[in-house]
């Protein structure tokens, strides 16, 4: 049995787990271990957009980040800016 995920709230802080790069101007490209912030769910619950460290918008894949709180990096918990 799966669990259904909760959407994340627009504020909602996550961290890039892979690199993203897209030729389509809608998404939001980034690299492994970027700061995104959530701004809104779109009507795929596996997209999100979000916004990065300098401003620019677009959608990103769920699966290519996670939540800040709680990241940890080899059993420590990651600080990270």
């Amino acid at each position: 049995m799966s669990a259904v995920l909760a959407p994340w709230s627009s504020g909602t802080e996550c961290v890039a787990k892979y690199n993203f790069q897209t030729a389509n101007e809608q998404d939001l490209p980034f690299c492994k271990g970027d700061l995104l912030t959530i701004i809104g769910a779109t009507r795929d619950p596996n997209w999100y957009r979000a916004r990065n460290t300098v401003g620019r918008e677009g959608t990103i894949p769920a699966n290519y980040v996670q939540k800040r709180e709680g990241v940890k990096s080899g059993g420590k918990l990651s600080l990270m800016p």
